[in-house]
């Protein structure tokens, strides 16, 4: 697969997204007793829209990520990459389906749990916090982890991104400067 460049705009609208996804989590809004917070949704919307274009960036210019731990899959969510765009679909658009339990029958959006919790139980299905360390957000029938799936695709995309410019960097420099490829092999006594 050819390597897609990364244009000066794209590189600003990554590193703006890291920024402002480190000012919203260390800024204590998701803290339980910010939870009646004004700007608490705010916080979260502005976050899983940082967070899509993060996903969708990190798989354009490096890899995709694509962990599975602790995600519902579906048809429409095979990984958290995709778990992020259902979730930021469910925000962004009010009359998705993506906040029914049940398509146009049960509505459930935006409950949040502080740690391990049952907030709802309708038959066989469950809003549900296995964790007691993590604060879970639900949308209809699935559920977006804090720690497990935000934060953890969040450092993940942004060590895929310092890889991937580690690596157009060395392409560069060996592109303008071949000579250092022959002095790295003779330093690291591998030819290369």
């Amino acid at each position: 697969m050819e390597e897609t460049q990364m244009d000066f705009h794209s590189k600003s609208d990554i590193e703006s997204s890291i920024n402002r996804i480190d000012q919203l989590m260390s800024c204590g809004i998701f803290e339980p007793s910010n939870s009646g917070n004004v700007l608490f949704r705010a916080a979260f919307i502005e976050m899983l829209i940082a967070m899509r274009d993060l996903m969708y960036k990190s798989q354009k210019y490096a890899q995709r990520i694509s962990f599975t731990d602790d995600v519902s899959q579906s048809d429409k969510i095979q990984d958290v990459s995709d778990l992020i765009k259902y979730v930021r679909d469910a925000l962004c658009h009010p009359d998705s389906d993506n906040h029914y339990i049940e398509p146009g029958n049960i509505k459930a959006t935006f409950n949040v749990a502080f740690g391990k919790a049952n907030l709802l139980k309708i038959g066989d299905f469950e809003q549900k916090s296995l964790y007691q360390d993590d604060v879970c957000f639900f949308f209809g029938s699935k559920a977006i982890y804090l720690n497990r799936h935000i934060i953890r695709a969040f450092d993940e995309a942004k060590k895929s991104f310092k890889n991937h410019l580690l690596k157009s960097a060395n392409k560069c420099i060996h592109r303008r400067f071949p000579a250092f490829r022959s002095l790295r092999s003779l330093h690291s006594g591998k030819p290369r």
